[in-house]
C-alpha cells in the first residue's frame, strides 16, 4: 500500500503554536489511520476527542461514526474547527480537566494526541470515570514506558499502578518526532486502554491511597501511610516499598 503524503503544515502567522498547551500536530495520515484503526469505530459510536487541534484526527473519525465531541482549549483552533462545518462533530471550547463529561452517553470511546505537559492529569481523570469502553492515547514515549512498567523497576510508580489496576494497557506502536509540527524533542508512543471489571467501592479514595503510597518511594508503606491511615494497614503491605505493589 502506498504511503499517503504529509498533511501540509499550519501557517504559523495565522496560528502561532502555544507551548503552554503542548501543541504538536500530527502530519502523517498513515499514523492517523493506524490510531483510528486501534479505536475500532463503528457507526453508532459516540467519540470523545481530546485536543483535536487542527482536526487531523477529527476529519477522519467523523467519517466513521454518528457523533464526535471534540474538546479544544485554544480559541483560535476552535474557530478553525467550527469553520469546517462538520455535520456530526460538536466542538467544545474548554479544558478537558474540568469539562463536564456527564453530558455524554454511556460507553463512549476516547481518543487523543495528548499534550505532553498535562498527559498524566488527563489520564488520571479518565481512569476514575466509568462511562468509556476504550481509550487510544498518544503520549511522550518516556511516560508511556512508565505507564506499562512492572513492579520492581525504577520507572514503576503511581501512574503504573493506577493504569494497570483499572485497565488492560498495551503499547501499540512508537511514533517518530519527525511527523509532528512543531517537532517535539522526544519520540511518542500510542497506547490502548480497556477497562477491567474490578470491584472498587471508591475509586477516588483508592487513587488518594496510591498517591500517598508513592509520596516517598524509598520508605516502606507503613511509614508513607502512617499519617493518612491511622487505623493501620493491611499487614501484607506494611513492610513493602511502593514499587513492590503488584496491581
Amino acid at each position: 500500500m502506498m504511503s499517503k503524503r504529509l498533511i501540509p503544515p499550519l501557517n504559523k502567522t495565522i496560528h502561532p503554536f502555544r507551548k503552554k498547551w503542548g501543541q504538536n500536530f500530527i502530519r502523517d495520515p498513515n499514523i492517523i489511520s493506524k490510531i483510528i484503526e486501534l479505536l475500532n469505530p463503528v457507526q453508532a459510536d459516540t467519540i470523545l476527542e481530546i485536543g483535536p487541534g487542527n482536526g487531523a484526527l477529527t476529519d477522519e473519525i467523523s467519517k466513521k461514526v454518528d457523533k464526535v465531541h471534540a474538546v479544544e482549549i485554544d480559541p483560535l483552533l476552535v474557530m478553525q474547527l467550527k469553520g469546517k462545518k462538520y455535520k456530526n462533530v460538536i466542538i467544545h471550547k474548554g479544558d478537558i480537566l474540568d469539562w463536564d463529561i456527564s453530558i455524554l452517553p454511556e460507553k463512549i470511546k476516547i481518543i487523543g494526541n495528548l499534550p505532553y505537559n498535562i498527559s498524566s492529569p488527563i489520564l488520571f481523570r479518565f481512569l476514575e470515570e466509568s462511562n468509556w469502553e476504550r481509550m487510544i492515547f498518544m503520549f511522550q514515549k518516556e511516560l508511556a514506558e512508565r505507564i506499562i512498567s512492572k513492579e520492581g523497576s525504577k520507572s514503576y510508580g503511581r501512574i503504573s499502578v493506577m493504569c494497570q489496576v483499572f485497565c488492560h494497557v498495551q503499547n501499540k506502536f512508537n511514533v517518530s518526532r519527525n511527523i509532528f509540527q512543531p517537532k517535539p524533542n522526544v519520540e511518542s508512543s500510542v497506547l490502548s486502554f480497556y477497562p477491567k471489571d474490578i470491584d472498587l467501592p471508591d475509586p477516588r479514595q483508592f487513587s488518594i491511597f496510591i498517591k500517598q503510597s508513592f509520596s516517598q518511594r524509598r520508605k516502606k508503606l507503613k511509614n508513607n501511610l502512617s499519617q493518612a491511615y491511622k487505623a493501620g494497614l493491611i499487614e501484607k503491605w506494611a513492610h513493602m516499598r511502593p514499587e513492590e505493589i503488584n496491581p
